[in-house]
């Protein structure tokens, strides 16, 4: 692309831009190509190009000064070119020179070619009397950054740049040879517009180049240009809408600009024209006619809130006699919370009237809560709210004690399921937990659990950040989770995480957690499978060998075990022995672990007894005893001295 602009160019002896984005790299080059006649071969260029990301590119609100930053080589020293200019967005821009007579005829010229027919290559002529480049510069200024990213551009060239990455939206031609229109077929070639024919957003344009943003065009363009997905054929129906929008405020302007939304356009879904229109007709609501009116009532939740507050006293009477029964509708879409005529009524509604009275069917949560926030910590409200999706609840704010009192109201399926998807089941979890740590758990409490468990990564974030565990909210979790569903792919398992601060907390687990801690050390997702059977084996052997763990809680277990023949089904303790040993020596744990996988001597003997009759198994209890060798307290020399006494007995290893 730097050498590119034709025969001839370079021996004109003058530097020229051009600039084209590159899609693949989130970027956009601008070059200014110099000739270079201190070459030994005739017909070389300089070009440099800076290449300018697109979020940089939309910071710069006149990203002609880019310009600035050329420097023509004039040595063999290339290091400055390799490394990033700096441009502040933020510095004053120098007053653009004013435009001259030819200046703004070639301006409206091409002005007129490239959005007049949006879709055509336009060619334009250089013009000794004209700066060019300037003025194409001024035409990229204008534009908003979608738009200007994708805007390509060359001041100077002899034949078409276009190729099948993209055509070039505006060219120059020297205007001196007549032949050069014949080398660019298919192309739309800017043509002198006189000052009595220019259509209004052509006008609107030129005035933005003499005074740019005098009139707030440009903040206009930017902010429909970021909404709107649209290229050149969009800046004729921008600055026809602006122009609309931002003069005296006629009825035939506004009706114009109304029928632009209302007819299948580019603006047609636009919010923020809705918003700039909506606000021109509160500005005249006086003098605004049927149409003018049906057109703020159904959009003025556009609205700025102050600016409605500002608006108030005036507009309160014409809305309401346009449309008296619609109390509720004119809340949902009234945008100023307390403040609306509308939420000034239902304000001084005494709670219990209103929830007594409360109308079945659709009502406006949110416009509701925003003039009667003390709602949101009634229980008998939640209730009675008609929520049927996340998006009822968009925009409310739930405090802590909102939610709390929306898990103590809310029955309905639909309603919980929609709280638990806007909340999140982390919330929610929190909500319950501190619930049951003042209150005895209510069965509601388990319906609420049954939505927030659908989400497993959220179960794992709350287990590993509680940290006063509910043990019935964690009991719930067992019934209704297998013990692998919580993912543990890195860090610690929240599993084991949430048994130990349950430990920490009442001294012991209760047998239902040990149980499912220890099928979930048999499972294939945690990542701390000796810390899990360390916590709960000796309690489940215990438990077992006193016949007091629950059926229930042994069947958790049962359909992790070995299969075995039915006259060794009671043996539960020689069972839980037998799997404790085959998972440490199958999976190799670490062998510290197991020397402390219960305290009681008797039973830590039968675990090596039971090591000690598998292949490899008195190898394995060596590895447990070195794996002691450096610690010195007591109680760890005398296991493994107990260790190694019972190794011993069993002969070489």
């Amino acid at each position: 692309m730097s050498d590119v602009s034709g025969s001839g160019v370079a021996s004109e002896g003058s530097s020229y831009l051009t600039g084209y984005p590159l899609q693949d790299a989130g970027m956009y080059a601008l070059a200014r190509t110099w000739s270079a006649p201190e070459m030994p071969r005739p017909g070389c260029v300089w070009t440099q190009t800076l290449f300018i990301e697109y979020p940089d590119l939309a910071t710069v609100s006149t990203p002609s000064r880019l310009n600035r930053l050329f420097a023509r080589p004039d040595g063999p020293a290339w290091s400055s070119y390799g490394v990033p200019t700096a441009l502040d967005p933020h510095d004053g821009d120098e007053l653009e020179p004013r435009l001259s007579l030819p200046d703004e005829g070639w301006l409206a010229s091409v002005l007129n070619a490239l959005y007049q027919f949006p879709l055509d290559r336009v060619v334009a002529k250089r013009d000794p009397a004209v700066s060019v480049e300037a003025l194409t510069l001024r035409i990229w200024d204008q534009q908003w950054p979608r738009l200007r990213r994708s805007f390509r551009f060359c001041t100077f060239t002899t034949k078409d740049r276009s190729s099948s990455g993209g055509a070039f939206d505006l060219q120059v031609l020297p205007g001196i040879d007549s032949a050069n229109r014949m080398r660019m077929p298919g192309t739309q070639e800017a043509a002198s517009v006189a000052d009595d024919c220019q259509p209004g957003w052509l006008k609107t344009l030129i005035e933005d180049a003499r005074q740019p943003n005098l009139g707030g065009l440009r903040d206009t363009l930017k902010r429909l240009g970021a909404e709107i997905l649209g290229g050149r054929e969009a800046m004729l129906i921008f600055c026809e809408f602006h122009s609309l929008t931002s003069g005296s405020g006629s009825p035939s302007d506004l009706h114009e600009a109304i029928g632009m939304l209302e007819l299948p356009s580019l603006l047609a879904s636009s919010d923020l024209a809705r918003a700039k229109v909506a606000d021109y007709v509160l500005s005249n609501v006086e003098d605004a006619d049927p149409l003018a009116l049906a057109f703020l009532w159904d959009n003025w939740h556009y609205i700025a809130p102050t600016r409605l507050q500002q608006r108030l006293p005036e507009v309160s009477g014409p809305l309401w006699r346009a449309s008296p029964r619609r109390l509720l509708t004119a809340l949902r879409n009234q945008a100023d919370e307390a403040s609306g005529w509308a939420g000034q009524i239902l304000k001084a509604v005494p709670t219990e009237e209103l929830l007594e009275d409360w109308p079945e069917g659709d009502v406006p949560l949110r416009e509701l809560l925003a003039v009667r926030p003390e709602l949101l910590d009634v229980p008998a409200f939640w209730a009675l709210a008609d929520v049927r999706s996340p998006s009822d609840l968009f925009g409310i704010d739930l405090t802590d004690s909102a939610v709390g009192a929306l898990i103590r109201g809310m029955g309905r399926d639909m309603a919980m399921r929609a709280a638990v998807q806007l909340l999140g089941s982390t919330r929610v979890l929190d909500a319950l937990q501190s619930r049951s740590r003042v209150k005895d758990w209510e069965p509601s409490d388990l319906r609420w659990v049954q939505y927030c468990v659908r989400d497993t990564s959220a179960i794992a974030e709350f287990l590993n950040h509680m940290q006063a565990p509910s043990m019935e909210l964690l009991v719930a979790f067992t019934g209704l989770l297998g013990p692998d569903a919580v993912p543990n792919q890195y860090g610690e398992d929240p599993w084991y995480r949430a048994l130990l601060k349950v430990r920490g907390q009442a001294g012991t687990l209760p047998n239902r957690l040990a149980a499912y801690g220890f099928a979930r050390a048999l499972g294939s997702s945690s990542r701390n499978v000796a810390e899990l059977l360390q916590t709960t084996f000796e309690q489940l052997h215990a438990a077992v060998a006193t016949s007091t763990l629950e059926e229930s809680d042994w069947q958790l277990i049962e359909v992790r075990l070995p299969w075995v023949t039915a006259d060794k089904l009671w043996n539960r303790g020689g069972r839980l022995r037998n799997v404790v040993v085959a998972v440490f020596m199958d999976r190799r744990l670490w062998a510290r672990s197991f020397a402390w996988i219960a305290t009681n001597n008797d039973v830590f003997i039968s675990l090596m007894e039971e090591a000690a009759d598998r292949w490899g198994g008195r190898k394995f209890l060596k590895s447990v005893e070195d794996s002691l060798e450096h610690e010195h307290d007591a109680a760890t020399q005398a296991r493994r001295e107990l260790i190694h006494s019972f190794v011993r007995s069993r002969g070489r290893l």
